[in-house]
């Protein structure tokens, strides 16, 4: 086997990276601990009776003229299944920098389930977390020559840098013994990246054993296991015969990112704030050529409403030539890359959503699904800078009452309800910590006068349930607020220990957030948009994300606080509920069913706040409860 390294960097494009850096004092840039989009989905499949494994069938597939190929560019959150036997890797497309095509697959120290492979390692201990296994391949080619496997790496992207101890290995598997052997690795990082290199490796396969029926190929990686962080992404994997040492080019003209958002200023608004201004006159669409000649091709968009309904004339940039990015970089012409938007969302009577569709064609094109993005622009009940998914957290260390504060303005005037926080799980109890919660004036475009204070204090907690596993904190008197107000919304945290917030690096809304150590407000030293939304509306609209707070539910449990048993209550007759336990960063503590007149031993459990998911077969309600002795 030879191996071929080319380095390929996006010089044109330009990004402040958030590294996992942890001062002493002042602000807190730090990894996640579990990944949200991950603990949803296995969720949704758990609670639907679907194993997360089931999709792992050993048939051999058969390389046909197109190879073996993955872009990953679908939407996910887990690899294909026609291709891949395991779920470990994360597909997603706002962890990778500047990758050749639409998403990636990446590695880190979560697994299948969102959850840290081991909650009791070490921050700094590296131990074999995720793997991504082929199905196996009929390679049954002998003495062939031409058999060539390559794909693109990238050491952290938007995420969290890989350490020394940690790295990226490939192994392949011999059909005859059985047995895998160490093909390549790369070791880790000893320090932040903060540019959008991709790696190519190209290996040239030769070797008897490995061309034959029912050869596999692996990635696995080492990271630390109590943590989402280490990250590695990869992105087009392509094994195929006939290919040469030097063909590493790709007839693919790939749209690279999602659509932003709509809209100016945020990526949500609550839709009676809504107003026709607040639409862009243009949005940004990335698109690359990955030949090495001109590609000619379309660029077209569509939106539709909430019924499916297309509510505009499709959009038409004409044709164009793109040049190769390898040369040119992405495509600059206006008409693609910062097309008009000619339709604007009219004012709205109620909820709703619109999809907005961006697609290229007209050329040969051997790939074909990175060549359309979907956005839903939604207009619910809440302001939001971010686009729902966390890379990395920020928190406040070192000064007792320290307080941070996000920015917003009302359009009309509206009544404050609740705040929707998503915190990031730490290694350490968050059930020791507390804030209080905190509304602000505006003075001078920084928080001025204190408009309201939660008489209580709370404390971080990890939503089980809801959009996107965001913790909905009710206001305890709500607060009304004229038309045009700006105002703030945040916490003062009655610890000198950080309380860690999911941060979305895609979006930038640095110059709206504050935080105060000292008694001055500052903007962070990074980007990246905090996820802490502010809810408005009426009360009944404001009931409804967050399972855990919601009173309406159709199960109860009791005593609660309990010490060593609870009974479940309801108000209709199961015959058995099935119950799952889980501790504040999510890690299943009790998983067992039991008939509604039967108690639940719960005496094992440490003092401290749990969350227990009921599922009758029908319902699903998710209830906390403390032990306390």
């Amino acid at each position: 086997m030879k191996m071929l390294t080319n380095k390929i960097s996006a010089t044109l494009f330009v990004m402040l990276m958030v590294s996992a850096q942890a001062f002493s004092q002042g602000w807190v840039s730090s990894p996640l601990v579990t990944n949200s989009t991950l603990v949803k989905k296995s969720m949704e499949l758990q609670d639907r009776g679907i194993s997360l494994r089931s999709r792992s069938i050993m048939d051999t597939l058969i390389l046909d003229s197109s190879g073996f190929f993955d872009d990953f560019s679908y939407e996910g959150p887990y690899p294909d299944s026609n291709k891949w036997i395991n779920n470990y890797v994360f597909v997603n497309r706002t962890l990778g920098i500047a990758p050749p095509t639409l998403g990636v697959a990446t590695f880190d120290g979560v697994d299948e389930g969102g959850y840290p492979y081991d909650f009791t390692a070490g921050m700094y201990t590296s131990g074999r977390a995720d793997t991504l296994t082929s199905k196996p391949i009929d390679l049954y080619y002998p003495g062939d020559t031409s058999v060539y496997f390559s794909f693109y790496y990238q050491a952290q992207g938007r995420g969290n840098f890989p350490d020394p101890l940690d790295s990226l290995i490939l192994e392949f598997k011999a059909p005859v013994t059985g047995a895998w052997h160490h093909v390549w690795a790369k070791r880790g990082l000893s320090a932040a990246t903060a540019d959008s290199t991709w790696d190519l490796i190209m290996i040239h396969i030769t070797d008897a054993e490995f061309l034959q029926k029912g050869f596999q190929f692996r990635f696995t990686n080492w990271a630390t296991l109590s943590g989402n962080g280490d990250h590695w992404n990869i992105d087009y994997v392509y094994l195929k015969k006939g290919r040469g040492y030097t063909d590493t080019l790709f007839t693919d003209l790939a749209i690279v990112y999602d659509t932003p958002s709509l809209l100016k200023d945020y990526y949500a608004v609550p839709w009676q704030q809504y107003d026709t201004s607040m639409m862009k006159s243009r949005y940004d669409i990335t698109i690359r050529n990955n030949n090495n000649v001109n590609s000619f091709g379309s660029f077209n968009y569509r939106i539709f409403d909430q019924n499916g309904v297309q509510v505009d004339t499709t959009y038409s940039g004409g044709n164009f030539n793109y040049s190769p990015f390898a040369t040119s970089g992405y495509s600059t012409y206006p008409n693609f890359a910062k097309p008009l938007i000619n339709y604007k969302i009219p004012a709205l009577t109620g909820k709703s959503e619109y999809t907005f569709e961006s697609y290229i064609g007209g050329f040969p094109n051997s790939r074909g699904i990175n060549d359309t993005v979907r956005h839903k622009q939604i207009f619910d009940n809440y302001y939001a800078y971010d686009d729902g998914s966390a890379e990395i957290s920020f928190g406040l260390a070192g000064f007792l009452h320290a307080q941070i504060a996000e920015k917003f303005t009302l359009r009309v005037s509206d009544t404050l309800r609740c705040i929707d926080i998503y915190f990031n799980p730490q290694w350490t109890d968050a059930s020791q910590y507390t804030f209080k919660l905190k509304v602000w004036a505006n003075s001078g475009g920084a928080p001025g006068s204190l408009i309201y204070a939660n008489p209580t204090l709370d404390i971080p907690e990890y939503a089980h349930g809801g959009h996107d596993q965001f913790t909905r904190y009710y206001l305890d008197a709500p607060v009304y607020l004229n038309g045009g107000t700006t105002f703030f919304i945040g916490f003062d945290q009655n610890t000198s220990q950080p309380i860690n917030i999911g941060v979305d690096v895609n979006t930038d809304s640095q110059d709206n957030l504050y935080y105060n150590t000292n008694g001055s407000w500052q903007h962070p030293p990074v980007s990246g948009s905090l996820m802490m939304h502010p809810v408005l509306g009426t009360a009944a609209a404001a009931v409804g994300i967050n399972e855990n707070l919601v009173n309406n539910q159709t199960f109860t449990l009791y005593p609660n606080p309990s010490n060593d048993r609870l009974f479940i209550g309801s108000d209709k007759a199961y015959s058995a509920v099935s119950y799952t336990v889980t501790d504040l960063v999510g890690k299943t503590v009790l998983i067992n069913s039991v008939p509604l007149n039967e108690a639940i031993d719960v005496s094992s459990l440490s003092n401290g706040v749990y969350f227990m998911r009921l599922n009758n077969g029908n319902t699903i309600s998710t209830q906390k409860f403390i032990i306390s002795r």
